[in-house]
């Protein structure tokens, strides 16, 4: 033992085992006020979309939550905007189709996992990506950003982070950019 416990005291190691437990609570609790966050905001996320479509030919949307993709996807099949996807559970065959239909063909938004689209892919057909959702960790959200940022790109890549003010999004902005 690292201290000696005398009755109505906590040992060292009870201690930290309470802040842990503690924190793994307080992580989990924001864990879920940042998806249900995430989950709010799709319609405004697709509305901007929507909008964007009128000045530019193509562009790129990041998310973290699968079903987050799933209602940006919805939302564009509600207003018929031709789009492609890429989550972690697509096979590496849809994974290229995705891409090639995007970079290629019709598809005028590509959907993507921040983790399985954000790395290893080039998507210099647009020039807008968009982060529905932000990551924890910079160097994440910077390779996602560079799927546009490829030899090929002819244009500047313009990001743009959904946030909402006063939420859990500008919390997690405002500690992105400390880091």
């Amino acid at each position: 033992k690292i201290c000696e416990q005398k009755k109505g005291e906590i040992t060292y190691t009870q201690a930290v085992e309470e802040l842990n437990q503690f924190n793994i609570k307080a992580f989990a609790e924001l864990s879920r006020v940042r998806h249900e966050t995430a989950l709010k905001k799709v319609p405004a996320v697709v509305e901007q979309i929507v909008d964007m479509l009128e000045t530019e030919k193509k562009l790129i949307v990041f998310a973290h939550h699968k079903d987050v993709i799933d209602k940006i996807k919805s939302g564009l099949d509600a207003a018929k905007i031709s789009h492609v996807s890429l989550v972690g559970e697509d096979s590496l065959e849809a994974r290229q189709k995705a891409v090639d239909e995007f970079q290629n063909g019709d598809a005028q938004v590509f959907v993507g996992s921040l983790h399985a689209a954000g790395v290893g892919i080039t998507l210099t057909a647009a020039s807008t990506v968009i982060f529905a959702e932000l990551d924890w960790t910079p160097a994440i959200m910077s390779q996602a950003e560079d799927r546009a940022h490829r030899i090929g790109q002819k244009n500047q890549v313009l990001i743009i982070h959904a946030v909402v003010d006063g939420s859990i999004d500008q919390m997690l902005a405002e500690q992105l950019i400390k880091k």
